[in-house]
């Protein structure tokens, strides 16, 4: 049995249309939200790429990490 759908006479048809644009924008503020944090998040505990690679200097210079070390973490900084 097909039953037509019947829409509340009190409620204007574009109501749907407001609630799907609503919730659209819930996910869209979400999203944005998400990369926000990560972003920060990355710059907080990584830095710029030039300050990794000055701090590794710094610590080759200091004899904290050895030459191998030294080599080993600049190429990683430099892949990233």
């Amino acid at each position: 049995m097909i039953t037509a759908e019947t829409h509340n006479p009190l409620v204007p048809p574009v109501y749907d249309l407001v609630w799907s644009v609503v919730v659209a924008l819930v996910v869209v503020a979400v999203v944005v939200a998400i990369v926000f944090v990560v972003r920060r998040s990355r710059r907080a505990t990584g830095g710029s790429r030039e300050q990794r690679l000055a701090e590794l200097d710094e610590l080759h210079a200091r004899g904290v990490i050895s030459d191998e070390e030294h080599r080993a973490a600049r190429a990683e900084a430099l892949r990233d």
